[in-house]
């Protein structure tokens, strides 16, 4: 499978051609001549060091791949990333956010003295880029999208070797429970809430409640009909949207025509209108994630904890 990466500088651009291999273990690809024509722009717009600029380039290949763990290829053909070095040289992905243009663009503030391996390990790219399985733009219902993007970026870490199932269930267990103690305004709904972000700074309780209502649907979907998966539904969403504008209910609207159900806007209501993260716990119970004094313990005793197994390792039929 070969995915073409253009790179831009302030003086030059030219084209690398990179041979990606995935391993026997990874996900499978829908179609592998679907992905011949992919493409990543990668935009540098601070100077950096040839060096520094290959590794870059390697992080992005290997976020690419991770995020190709959801089925198989990239949710959009191209996009651009963009690069631009952080003057405080704090943290390692200090920001990152992603703009619907066309082509969608990627931008991340990185670090310039980060090493490759502290550059993978960061849960930026995989957030930021996991907020391109859906054809949406987070103009409405930010929890939504957020939500999403929250829950794909351990998923697919996990997917790609980053960590093992059981810290990926301790990351999820994590952010539900940084949700659930951001109480101080329970008395507003999450719809509220999540609309006026930028005064009420409520992450923790927008993003988890995000999260949880994808964990939510997952779990409903692999019960519903053998084969089925959020994967799978966000494959077809894929194919039959990516070319309009639609908002977080009209998306819940056409993820319930495509798995026949109701469960998507059903939960889109109920989240919606919740004043606190919804109950988790029971759900992780009944998944085989317990937990004790905070740390994640798997059972595979439990009565679906072959979906909390299937959900690892995203086998996409």
């Amino acid at each position: 499978m070969i995915t073409k990466y253009t790179i831009y500088s302030q003086a030059f651009s030219f084209t690398f051609l990179f041979i990606l291999f995935i391993s026997p273990g990874s996900a499978k690809s829908i179609d592998d001549s679907m992905n011949d024509n992919q493409s990543i722009d990668i935009q540098f717009h601070s100077k950096m060091s040839s060096a520094k600029k290959d590794n870059i380039r390697r992080w992005v290949s290997h976020s690419s791949d991770a995020l190709k763990m959801v089925y198989g290829e990239q949710p959009v053909d191209h996009f651009i990333t963009k690069i631009k070095a952080s003057k405080r040289n704090s943290g390692v992905v200090p920001w990152g956010e992603v703009s619907r243009n066309n082509p969608p663009e990627v931008t991340l503030v990185i670090n310039p003295n980060s090493t490759l391996n502290e550059l993978k390990a960061d849960w930026t790219i995989y957030h930021e880029f996991s907020h391109l399985l859906i054809p949406f733009d987070a103009g409405d219902s930010r929890w939504f999208s957020e939500g999403l993007a929250s829950y794909y970026q351990n998923i697919i870490q996990a997917r790609a070797g980053m960590f093992n199932e059981n810290k990926m269930w301790q990351k999820l267990y994590d952010g539900f429970e940084r949700g659930r103690k951001e109480t101080n305004h329970n008395h507003q709904k999450l719809s509220y809430l999540s609309d006026n972000i930028d005064q009420n700074h409520n992450y923790m309780r927008i993003y988890w409640s995000g999260a949880l209502y994808w964990l939510k649907a997952d779990m409903a979907l692999r019960k519903l009909k053998s084969g089925d998966s959020l994967d799978k539904a966000l494959y077809q969403l894929q194919k039959c949207c990516f070319d309009r504008y639609l908002t977080a209910a009209e998306i819940t609207k056409q993820l319930d025509k495509l798995t026949n159900s109701t469960l998507f806007t059903s939960l889109f209501i109920e989240f919606s209108e919740s004043y606190s993260i919804p109950n988790y716990i029971n759900e992780l119970r009944s998944l085989g994630i317990n937990q004790y004094t905070g740390q994640v313990k798997l059972k595979d005793d439990a009565v679906d904890s072959h979906i909390r197994r299937a959900i690892f390792q995203g086998k996409f039929e």
